[in-house]
């Protein structure tokens, strides 16, 4: 066991880096992904337990920074003392039972008789008993929607009310992969013995949820010979909505790091053709070493610019346009995007997302389809953008396709909603070019 100086000294320095980080990601709007690797990066002293717990509590602070703002620094200046948040996010998280984390609580004076006692699993109970062992006047209960921003709670609908989704945002997500080699059961059984513990989604053929630690995926012969690739279970959905079928040829139009171009040529069982671009030619780059890796050789790359299309139109069986976005669907990963994003940044999107949807359509031969997805959950960006293409293009129509997680039939459109299958938010629209 640690002893308690040497807890609290690791605190301490964990504390000076987690507040590095929170001023990047919070006043200077930077994602925390490129704000945690660089700094890491540029400390070598910390060791592995330290990274590991350096990222756990910053992305902690933001998933609970609704909350936690109450009690931190208004100015955020280089003299301001973060411990008592990162204290906080502990309570919150559920964390502060845990060894590994008793340095922040006894450097911050949370009394041991309150420890005890914060076995509730109401996190705004938990923190609202540590304000009060603080001192610390509450205004107001700690209310669900302020763990998101204000203007969020009208650009979105979630089915069963907003308190709901934002219980889901506050879960950490599971890490999903997909199998791309023929033989699932080996791969499934190499998974099994590094110790990974893989289960099979039961509703997407080839998504396996890892649920265990006990070894870096990445560094697997599995994942270095391509056959799994780190790919969420939502996107994975995206490919049984399009479909594609063997011998076919498909464009994806924002390919990005081709996640999907490779689940495309992996669902035609690499017979055909998927055309990927990207106005980004580094990333077509990465798919590029991607798919040598997996001995994918049905994929051509072309830098696109969103408005000229490709040398022959119409050419297209199926055309994907997984739009860039907001990316509010994946705040489960990105904690801190959810205050980094403003709202005048959902309409600049849309502006991009519409002129997309439009200029990949000419690529769509008659008969073929249309595939529109985001990570988005706001409607602006989903339904708002379809609807529009749809009053100005005559000549596409949705098409109902079956719900890949419910299996319930569609109108042409719907939303993975994270209880679907404890995935990102995403949504899809499909729509047919007619004859």
């Amino acid at each position: 066991m640690l002893s308690d100086r040497k807890q609290q000294s690791q605190a301490r320095a964990i504390t000076g880096a987690v507040t590095f980080l929170l001023r990047t990601v919070l006043a200077e709007r930077r994602p925390a992904d490129r704000a945690l690797a660089a700094l890491l990066r540029e400390h070598h002293e910390f060791g592995s337990r330290d990274r590991r717990m350096i990222s756990e509590m910053a992305y902690a602070v933001l998933r609970w920074w609704g909350w936690l703002r109450r009690i931190a620094p208004a100015a955020m200046a280089e003299s301001d003392d973060f411990g008592p948040v990162l204290a906080a996010a502990c309570v919150a998280e559920g964390m502060h039972t845990a060894e590994a984390w008793q340095g922040f609580i006894q450097d911050r004076n949370v009394p041991q008789e309150l420890i005890s006692t914060l076995q509730q699993p109401d996190a705004a109970g938990r923190l609202e008993a540590l304000f009060r062992a603080w001192q610390l006047p509450l205004d107001a209960p700690l209310q669900k929607n302020d763990l998101v921003p204000a203007w969020v709670l009208a650009e979105a609908a979630p089915p069963h009310g907003w308190p709901e989704l934002i219980d889901w945002l506050q879960k950490r997500p599971p890490l999903w992969a997909r199998i791309q080699a023929p033989d699932t059961a080996a791969v499934l059984a190499e998974l099994t013995a590094a110790g990974l513990q893989p289960q099979a989604s039961a509703h997407i053929p080839g998504a396996v949820q890892i649920t265990a630690a006990a070894k870096n995926l990445h560094t697997l012969p599995v994942y270095r010979e391509g056959r799994v690739e780190i790919q969420d279970i939502s996107s994975q959905a995206i490919g049984q909505i399009c479909a594609p079928k063997p011998g076919q040829h498909w464009w994806d139009a924002c390919a990005g790091g081709g996640g999907k171009a490779l689940l495309l040529a992996t669902l035609m069982q690499n017979r055909g053709r998927v055309t990927a671009s990207d106005i980004r030619g580094r990333k077509l780059d990465e798919l590029s070493l991607r798919a040598r890796r997996g001995d994918v050789r049905s994929i051509t790359t072309f830098e696109w610019d969103g408005r000229s299309l490709p040398e022959r139109q119409a050419a297209f069986d199926g055309v994907l346009v997984d739009a860039p976005c907001t990316g509010s669907g994946t705040w489960r990963r990105n904690p801190g995007a959810r205050w980094s994003l403003q709202a005048q940044d959902v309409e600049a999107i849309t502006v991009v997302q519409r002129d997309l949807l439009a200029n990949a359509a000419g690529g769509v031969k008659p008969g073929g389809a249309l595939v529109y997805a985001t990570c988005s959950l706001f409607r602006r960006e989903n339904e708002g953008v379809v609807e529009g293409f749809l009053a100005r293009h005559a000549e596409f129509a949705l098409e109902p396709f079956a719900h890949p997680f419910t299996g319930g039939m569609t109108t042409g459109r719907c939303t993975f909603w994270p209880w679907d299958g404890d995935g990102d938010a995403m949504f899809v629209a499909r729509l047919v070019r007619k004859s």
